[in-house]
């Protein structure tokens, strides 16, 4: 079975028992049925039955069976993941609900690229004050899926660099500094002022990989400068390059927001010899009337961009159409 096919069984009409789900759910976090017995505080007897009938409605096994001891079928891992996803909705309708009936804000749900989850989103929340709500959820995603969760409505609001796809997407802060590079404290590249690329001619090249955003800007960097780095560690984490850096393999050029939000021990922050820009946003979905209460999320992102990233540059949000030409 595919996992189209895997998909489509959760929203089988005959699947109505939530305890059920949550029977399953339990078995594959304990591993067992009688461990899953007692975090649900019934018998034994009654997970055996509700995971029976639950495989009876699906159409396929969730489990291989050896006396006591159980493990998932491929099918059965499947099919976890869309339970996982359906039950934290569940549980998100109640908290809805709940709000709903108080008059308060039940949650507010954040897209973020790893990046920016890492760099910014906890002294944004941070800022909220009285108006964070009392669930908070976070999901990060690559850019182009934030621009998606976003428009879908799935989220609240989008934090990405650019270039992101908005065009159903509204800009609420942008702001702009410079890569830079990330070396080991006390190495032979940490030096007082910026750091030449020419450096990297007896260097490796720490960075990330992806040609149409940071990477795009250093190669252009280095063939305008001739110079060829004398080996590269490519990742998909400037975080990553980071720790390489602190372990002396090379020069990390990493964006400001990892650099200054998530400090690394032993290595030092320094400006490169040319101006290489980032810029990066917070976004709603067009034309969405957002509560007061979420409103000082944006507020709060600015603070801490403001705070975290020295000598950041705030654009008017209108101009995001012309910033993202400049950004690629």
């Amino acid at each position: 079975m595919d996992n189209d096919a895997v998909n489509m069984s959760i929203s089988n009409d005959k699947i109505s028992d939530v305890k059920a789900l949550e029977a399953f759910q339990a078995a594959m976090a304990c591993g067992s049925m009688t461990a899953a017995a007692k975090q649900l505080g019934i018998g034994q007897p009654a997970v055996t039955r509700q995971i029976k009938e639950l495989e009876d409605s699906v159409g396929f096994p969730l489990f291989h069976r050896n006396g006591p001891r159980i493990s998932p079928t491929e099918r059965g891992l499947q099919f976890y993941g869309e339970v996982q996803r359906l039950m934290s909705g569940l549980h998100q309708i109640r908290e809805r609900a709940a709000a709903i009936r108080d008059g308060r804000i039940a949650a507010i749900d954040i897209a973020a690229t790893p990046t920016m989850a890492g760099g910014l989103l906890s002294p944004t929340l941070a800022r909220m004050g009285e108006d964070l709500p009392g669930v908070v959820n976070i999901e990060t995603m690559n850019a182009e899926h934030v621009a998606r969760a976003v428009t879908s409505r799935a989220a609240d609001f989008g934090i990405s660099a650019l270039p992101l796809e908005h065009a159903t997407l509204e800009a609420k802060v942008i702001c702009e500094s410079r890569l830079v590079a990330a070396i080991a404290e006390g190495g032979p590249f940490d030096v007082d002022g910026p750091l030449a690329l020419e450096a990297l001619s007896a260097a490796r090249l720490l960075t990330v990989g992806n040609a149409y955003r940071i990477r795009g800007k250093i190669n252009g960097a280095l063939a305008r400068g001739n110079i060829t780095p004398s080996g590269e560690i490519v990742t998909n984490s400037s975080l990553n390059a980071m720790m390489a850096a602190r372990a002396g393999l090379g020069i990390a050029i990493i964006d400001p927001v990892t650099a200054f939000g998530i400090p690394v021990e032993g290595v030092a922050i320094r400006p490169l010899s040319v101006s290489l820009p980032y810029i990066w946003g917070l976004f709603s979905a067009a034309g969405r009337v957002l509560p007061g209460e979420l409103l000082s999320f944006a507020a709060g992102f600015e603070a801490a961009c403001r705070t975290t990233i020295p000598d950041c540059v705030f654009h008017d949000p209108v101009d995001v159409r012309t910033l993202e030409r400049s950004s690629l």
